[in-house]
Order: C-alpha cells, then structure tokens, then sequence
C-alpha cells in the first residue's frame, strides 16, 4: 500500500483496490507539521471533472483518474499515471465519466456514444442523460474507445523456453510460442504459433511447427462465429510433412467471470495433409472432411499466477489420422508488468500414424514439458 500528498489531497493505493483520496487539513506546530485527515472521499459531479482525463468511481466510494482502455470479459483495463495499468472487475465499477466518443456493443448491436457515462446501474449513451438514450449495466458486452489507435486493440505474448546439456551428451531444446490477439466491441482475431525444436549431438531429435490464424463475430456476450479458422502444421518425426486445415463453426462460452473465462467450439473443416515420406506404390498425400471439437479456459488462481488450457480434437477418416488430439496447457506468474515465468505441457496423439518409406510407424503420443519466459505487451 502507498501514500502520498498532493496539492492539499491525500492518497492511498493498493494494486487490488486502486486509489482513495481526501482533502486533508494542515496545521502547524513550531517546526512540525501535522496532517489532520477530513474522512470524506473526494466527489466528481459529471462536467465538472478534469476533461483531460477519463474518471472510475469503484463501489467502495473510491475514485480513479486515467485512461479508460476497454471493458472485456467483464474486466475493465484503465491505465493509470500513477498506478499504470490496471485491471478492475466491471461488477466493482459504480460510475464512469469517459471524455472522449466511445464504442458499447449492446446484445447484436454497437452504438458510438458522443459521451458516455455509466451510473445508478445504466448506460447513458449520449451527453444529455435526459434524453432517454440509455441501456442497462447487464447489457454491456465491451466497451471501446473510438479514439484509441489501432494499437491499443491488439495484445502480443511470446514466450521462449531454452534448455542446454553439455558434456557426453550435448542437447539443445527449444520452445517457442507467440499469441497475437485484436479485439473490438463484436470481432476477435486471434494469431498464434508453437514450435517445438531440439538436437543431440548435432542430431535433429525435434522439429515441430504449429501456425493458427481465426476470426470471430459475437453475436452477444457468449455466442459467436467462426467464418473462417486455418491452421498449418508440420512434424517430420511424425511423418506429416505439412499438414493445412481450414473450417468454421459456433461457438459458446460456458462460463465467464472476472478472472476466469471458459468457452467451446464445434464446426466443420476440411483437411489436407502431405506426408515426408510414404511406403511404395502409396501416394504422398491426402484429403478428408472433418470435425473439430475445441474449448479453452482461462482462469487467474491469484492476483499474479494465471492458468490456461487449450484442448482441440479433430476427426477425420483413416489415412488422415482418424482422430488427432492436441492439447497444451501452462502456468503463468507474473514477475513483472511485462515479464513472465512459465511451465507449459504439450500433449500431441495421432489414432492412426502413417507408416513411413522404411516400414517403421510413429509413435502415437508426443509430450513435450517445457519452462522458460514469456513477454506480453
């Protein structure tokens, strides 16, 4: 918890609850100074409030100044001079006062406010309350700056896992991961990659390589489309070659709060995948619909460590692999803003392998235990 002074206000602030300020009296005593504290928190009336600055005010009567970035998931992202970036359950925001035009998705519809202000429960969607534009608290899905640079809509988290062992035995493992996400009040594109690399004794033992790029629209707070989802895969050691997939679907989120979000989705695609090398007379390729089941879940186990599991299935016919699974899941701990430690478990199965040129057939489980650090901007 910190304190500080400021032009006859005193603050306190903590990373959970934000900041509280009183006006604060001063009285002299010879050389010392005392500080007699008025137990009364400060007040913003709308118009009144700095203009150059978005204001929070939480339910426990406390006030916040900054920047409003965004309301997503039910968690608010509100950047802070002095505290910097934080995140606020949007059950624990009383009132809003945004200086700026400002994006809400409300159920199928997103309506730019020319200012927005949210109190007593209700969304004023314009600058004169009275005018009856207005729209309950339980409506709200997101909430976005018009004003915001094309930036501030995309998060990026990389993280990198490196192991070595040298003497009889020199091994070098690599893990390689990067999530790239944009978000708006109604779309989400999300980008991402994994690769697995690692040498023995100047021997290739590893070379995996996972690439995915979707696109979604959200109808309302849960449910959502998929047009359009592709992912491109390559593992030597498990004679694909390369392997392209592209498909659609629905989705559902199951269940969403503050620090946990679950949801899942099932579609149609349709596979195609190159093998590196095949038995004589055999063809190097083929095709096949399929199916895929997904779900993730993402949940914060305490204010600094994050837990999050990625499971996808995807069925097609026999010389495709009948059914591949592939899972990954990983502990987060925040060590800094930025910076991350982490452990992630990857689970890779093919039911039905394909039997290489010399007659040997791959395994049909692949695991893979990785630690390293990860960086999110």
């Amino acid at each position: 918890m910190r304190w500080w002074f400021i032009d006859g206000v005193v603050c306190r602030s903590s990373q959970r609850n934000g900041a509280f300020c009183w006006k604060a009296l001063f009285v002299g005593f010879g050389l010392s100074v005392s500080v007699g504290v008025v137990a009364i928190p400060l007040e913003l009336s709308d118009g009144e409030n700095d203009p150059n600055f978005d204001w929070i005010e939480l339910t426990s009567g406390e006030w916040l100044k900054g920047e409003f970035r965004s309301m997503y998931d039910d968690t608010v992202d509100f950047d802070s001079d002095v505290l910097g970036l934080l995140e606020i359950d949007w059950e624990d925001v009383a009132a809003v006062y945004f200086q700026e035009p400002t994006g809400v998705r409300l159920g199928r519809r997103t309506v730019t406010a020319t200012r927005l202000t949210v109190k007593d429960g209700l969304v004023s969607l314009s600058k004169d309350p009275a005018d009856g534009s207005s729209a309950k608290v339980s409506e709200v899905i997101a909430i976005a700056r018009d004003t915001r640079s094309e930036w501030d809509r995309w998060s990026i988290v990389g993280k990198v896992g490196l192991d070595f062992q040298r003497g009889n035995t020199d091994e070098t493992r690599l893990t390689s991961t990067l999530n790239v996400e944009r978000r708006s009040s109604s779309t989400r594109v999300l980008l991402s990659y994994l690769g697995n690399s690692s040498e023995t004794s100047g021997i290739t033992t590893t070379n995996s390589h996972r690439a995915n790029g979707t696109f979604d629209y959200f109808f309302d707070d849960r449910i959502y489309l998929r047009p359009l989802g592709l992912e491109y895969f390559r593992d030597p050691f498990q004679n694909i070659g390369a392997q392209f997939t592209i498909g659609a679907g629905y989705g559902y989120r199951i269940f969403e709060t503050g620090p946990t979000d679950w949801e899942i989705l099932i579609g149609p695609a349709y596979r195609e995948t190159r093998f590196s090398t095949v038995q004589a007379g055999e063809s190097n390729r083929t095709g096949s619909g399929a199916g895929i089941l997904q779900t993730v879940f993402e949940t914060d186990l305490t204010e600094d460590l994050d837990l999050n599991l990625l499971y996808r299935l995807v069925l097609t016919n026999k010389r495709s692999g009948l059914l591949t699974q592939h899972f990954v899941g990983s502990l987060d701990y925040e060590l800094t803003e930025i910076l991350d430690l982490f452990i992630m478990l990857q689970f890779d199965r093919i039911e039905e392998p394909t039997t290489q040129e010399d007659g040997t057939t791959p395994e049909k489980d692949d695991v893979t235990l990785s630690v390293g650090f990860g960086l999110d901007l």
